[in-house]
């Protein structure tokens, strides 16, 4: 696209400000471990930083990228995998439940992309699964999603020999994403004492781009569904050209708060920033020049509190156009 019109310097100034990933609890709970990490509500003041959806290869903090960190996710999925893990190329090739009836085993590379230890030294690691092929490298198409692996382990021996053994195995229980990764997983307490992981997921094709929230609860050796699908990205800059009607860029920016209703589970606020932009009516579109275009601010704010099954839409208003 090569826009010279007011769209890029209103998505520039709307859509975003400041940018950056706070890691604080979603709720009053200091016995709780697993602490919120989500990006900051939108601020008021304009940057020139923008979120982009999530990567193909999804990101790990610093934090996670530490030499003490990899030694830690490394004797985990030794433990998880044993002879299967590659110390080479950092995953396993692994037979794994199939994900549609979770009773056939398949071949897939697995690869870590996220620990917890817990205050009574137990630990979570989450990995991500793609189909390997019979070369053993995974085969993942743009279209295919990353398949979600939860493993709960517990110290083996003294907690300083580094070694673990595996508790809970629940492998392939969700598809999330796409060219066969997961997205980015963030760790979230959804209410006081109900720790969770929030994955931003998304798909990118023929110029359009979707990003949406998944949001699990992790109990004892168990984790739950809670949402799989909440907007919170999209554009069809990829596909904007001359003669498309409107072109749009919508980016939500979320977090936790305690339920208004005081429920067990914090509400997810969103706040939305963005525009589109639509084609004057009436006028002639010559060839190689951009049309004269009408910008709309696209902005909003919602609120999704959870009743008993997921987090529904309780106020406000969801902008992001969906693809």
């Amino acid at each position: 696209m090569n826009y010279r019109t007011p769209l890029v310097l209103l998505l520039v100034s709307a859509l975003l400000g400041a940018c950056s990933d706070k890691t604080a609890p979603a709720s009053a709970d200091p016995a709780a471990d697993v602490a919120a990490d989500v990006p900051a509500a939108a601020a008021d003041t304009a940057s020139t930083e923008h979120v982009p959806p999530p990567a193909a290869t999804a990101p790990r903090t610093e934090a996670m990228n530490t030499p003490q960190a990899r030694e830690l996710e490394v004797g985990m999925m030794r433990a998880v995998f044993g002879k299967d893990y590659r110390s080479d190329s950092d995953d396993a090739l692994a037979d794994l439940s199939d994900p549609d009836n979770h009773v056939d085993k398949l071949s897939y590379v697995v690869s870590a992309i996220s620990h917890k230890l817990l205050p009574d030294g137990r630990a979570i690691l989450v990995a991500n699964a793609e189909t390997a092929n019979t070369e053993g490298t995974a085969e993942s198409a743009h279209a295919s999603p990353g398949l979600l692996n939860v493993f709960f382990l517990a110290p083996k021996g003294q907690p300083e020999d580094g070694q673990w053994q595996v508790v809970k195995r629940l492998e392939n229980i969700a598809t999330l994403g796409s060219s066969g990764q997961l997205g980015e997983v963030h760790w979230v307490m959804l209410g006081a004492n109900k720790p969770g992981l929030a994955i931003r997921h998304g798909y990118t094709g023929q110029g359009y781009t979707i990003t949406q929230l998944a949001l699990f609860e992790i109990g004892d050796g168990k984790v739950t569904a809670i949402d799989g699908g909440i907007d919170l990205y999209s554009d069809n800059m990829g596909a904007c050209g001359p003669d498309t009607d409107e072109c749009w860029m919508v980016d939500g920016k979320w977090r936790f708060a305690p339920a208004r209703n005081g429920g067990a589970y914090d509400d997810l606020l969103i706040d939305f920033k963005g525009a589109s932009e639509k084609i004057k009516p009436g006028v002639t579109i010559k060839p190689d020049q951009d049309p004269p275009r009408i910008a709309t601010p696209l902005n909003g704010h919602a609120r999704y509190g959870f009743d008993g099954k997921g987090y529904k839409l309780i106020e406000g208003k969801n902008t992001v156009p969906g693809v």
